[in-house]
């Protein structure tokens, strides 16, 4: 794992700021919890540090690089995000919900290798 950092961002939703002026630090090697109450922005802030939603202040750093200037693939590489609520249908397997985190290490529409399903 390596370091996810936000520098003081804001995040709004049109005019509404959501997140204001917020620093925060994610450690390689260290389990972070995000807690508080319903609506007060915990989804939000991922979806920021995921390039999911854009961050109207402030900069977010990925091992130091900041985000915006890596590619979706590296992105992809480097953070995996699953929402509270994924709009997956009920059919959907657990391995194969996993597996779907080996896609940007493929070559165009491949296949999982069986180096991919070891892992």
């Amino acid at each position: 794992m390596i370091e996810l950092r936000a520098n003081k961002i804001t995040v709004a939703y049109q005019a509404k700021k959501i997140i204001t002026d917020l620093s925060v630090t994610f450690k390689a090697d260290k389990i972070t919890t995000i807690i508080g109450a319903n609506g007060c922005g915990k989804s939000t802030l991922l979806k920021a540090l995921t390039r999911l939603w854009p961050v109207a202040q402030g900069k977010v750093t990925l091992a130091g690089r900041p985000l915006l200037s890596l590619d979706t693939k590296e992105i992809a590489r480097r953070i995996a995000f699953l929402p509270q609520s994924p709009k997956l249908t009920t059919a959907t397997k657990v391995y194969d919900l996993v597996s779907y985190g080996r896609y940007p290490y493929q070559k165009g529409f491949g296949r999982l290798t069986v180096s991919d399903k070891q892992k």
